[in-house]
C-alpha cells in the first residue's frame, strides 16, 4: 500500500480510502504535505493538524462548488460539493468523538454530499428508512435511463466508513445496469451520529429493513436483490446473507470470519485479566472511536460485547452466491480470516478470490489499487443479478 506518511498506517490508509472514494491526489498532497512531522507525533500523529489541513481543504472545495453553481455550471458545482463532502469527512474523522466539532464538520459533509446529489442525472436519492424508532440513513442511486423493474444492491462500509464514501460502488453498478441503495448500518456515520444506532452483531436486522424498503419501489425488482459491504462490512454483509434469505447475491469485500477475535489480538487481551492501560493508550482515538461505535464505557466491557460479532454458526446457513474479495497483505484483517470464511460455507456457490502483492490489491479492501477488484465485483453481480 502507498504509505504517504510513512509509519504512520492510519494517516497512510485514510489518504488511499479518499482516493478510492473519487479525492484527487493533487487536492490531498496539497493539503497533506505540510502533516509530515505531525505524521510522526505519536502512534496517531497530530490529529489536529490533519483536521485542519482537511477542513481548509474541504472549505476551499466547497466555495468552488457554490461559485460554479451560482454561475449554472451544474458537473463544475457537482463534482466539486461530492469531493468537498468526502474531504469534510477526513476532516471529522479523527477528532475525539466528543469533541464539539464533530456535529457540525458532519453536518458539512452531508450538506455538501447532498448539494453533489441533487445534481446527478438521475439525482441521488436521499432516504430514510424507519428502523426500531429511529432511522437508517441512506442513499438511492439508480441505474440511468431504467424503464422496467431493475435489480438492486444493499451497499454499506466498514466500521468507522460511510455511505457517502461507498457511493463511488454505486456509480460503478449504476453503469452496469443495477441500482443501488447504499446505508449507514447501526454504529456507521449518520446512523450513529443522528440516530445513535449503535453498532449490533445482528447485521440481517437492518439489511432486512433495507430489503423491506427496496421492496416498495416500482423500479426495482425485489427477487434480484444482492448486498455488499466493505472492510468491517466483510462480517455484516455474509451475516446478513446467512439469515435474511430474500438476498439473491453477497460480496463480503475484505472478509472477516472472527470479529471479536481481530479486537482481542488488538488489543492483546488474556484471559481473566483486564485490558492493559498501556496498549488502550496507544490506540489513541482508534480506541475511542470503538467504544463510541459500540457504546460501551470501557475497553472490557466492549470487548464482550463483541463476543457475538463471528461467523462460525452463520457460516453455515449462506446459500446465496457469495463473492469474498481479500488482499494478502491486508494490515487489519488477515488472510486466514477469508479462508476460514470461505471453508466454513457449505454451499458450492462460493467464490475467494485473493489480490497478492505481485499483481497488487493485496491491501486492506484493495485500496492499494483498487482495480480491477472493483469491476471484478460489479461484473460478478451482473451475471448473478
Amino acid at each position: 500500500m502507498f504509505h504517504y506518511f510513512p509509519g504512520n498506517y492510519m494517516w497512510s490508509l485514510a489518504v488511499n480510502r479518499a482516493l478510492a472514494s473519487g479525492g484527487m491526489f493533487g487536492e490531498i498532497n496539497w493539503a497533506c504535505e505540510g502533516l509530515r512531522d505531525a505524521s510522526r507525533n505519536g502512534p496517531q500523529g497530530d490529529n489536529e493538524a490533519w483536521h485542519l489541513s482537511w477542513l481548509r481543504l474541504a472549505k476551499q472545495l466547497e466555495d468552488i462548488a457554490k461559485d460554479a453553481a451560482s454561475s449554472g455550471h451544474k458537473i463544475t458545482a457537482r463534482d466539486h460539493f461530492m469531493r468537498a463532502a468526502l474531504y469534510y469527512q477526513w476532516a471529522e474523522a479523527f477528532l475525539k468523538p466528543d469533541d464539539a466539532r464533530c456535529e457540525p464538520v458532519f453536518a458539512s459533509h452531508l450538506h455538501a454530499f447532498a448539494q453533489g446529489a441533487q445534481r446527478f442525472d438521475p439525482p441521488i436519492e436521499i432516504v430514510n428508512i424507519p428502523f426500531e424508532g429511529a432511522t437508517l440513513h441512506g442513499y438511492f442511486v439508480a441505474a440511468p435511463s431504467a424503464s422496467d423493474a431493475r435489480p438492486a444492491v444493499v451497499l454499506s462500509d466498514g466500521l468507522d466508513g460511510t455511505k457517502e464514501e461507498m457511493i463511488y460502488v454505486a456509480l460503478a453498478l449504476a453503469e452496469r445496469g443495477i441500482s443501488t441503495l447504499a446505508i449507514d448500518h447501526p454504529g456507521q456515520g449518520a446512523t450513529l451520529r443522528l440516530s445513535g444506532l449503535k453498532a449490533r452483531h445482528d447485521s440481517e436486522v437492518a439489511a432486512g429493513a433495507a430489503l423491506d424498503y427496496l421492496a416498495t419501489r416500482n423500479d426495482v425488482d425485489a427477487q434480484r436483490v444482492g448486498i455488499v459491504a466493505a472492510s468491517m462490512g466483510g462480517y455484516y454483509a455474509p451475516r446478513a446473507a446467512a439469515y435474511e434469505k430474500r438476498f439473491k447475491a453477497c460480496v463480503a469485500w475484505g472478509a472477516v470470519y472472527d470479529y471479536h477475535g481481530i479486537w482481542a489480538r488488538r488489543f492483546k487481551a488474556q484471559p481473566g485479566k483486564p485490558i492493559s492501560l498501556d496498549v488502550t493508550q496507544a490506540m489513541g482515538t482508534t480506541g475511542d472511536h470503538i467504544l463510541h461505535i459500540l457504546g460501551m464505557p470501557d475497553y472490557d466491557r466492549a470487548l464482550r460485547y463483541l463476543e457475538p460479532f463471528h461467523l462460525r454458526e452463520a457460516a453455515k446457513n449462506i446459500t446465496c452466491d457469495i463473492l469474498i474479495l481479500h488482499g494478502e497483505d491486508d494490515k487489519q484483517t488477515p488472510a486466514s480470516e477469508a479462508k476460514m470464511l470461505f471453508d466454513s460455507i457449505p454451499s458450492s456457490r462460493k467464490t475467494m478470490r485473493v489480490f497478492t502483492r505481485a499483481e497488487g490489491g493485496a491491501a486492506h479492501v484493495q485500496l492499494d489499487r483498487p482495480e480491477p477488484a472493483l469491476s471484478m465485483l460489479c461484473d460478478w453481480l451482473v451475471d448473478r443479478l
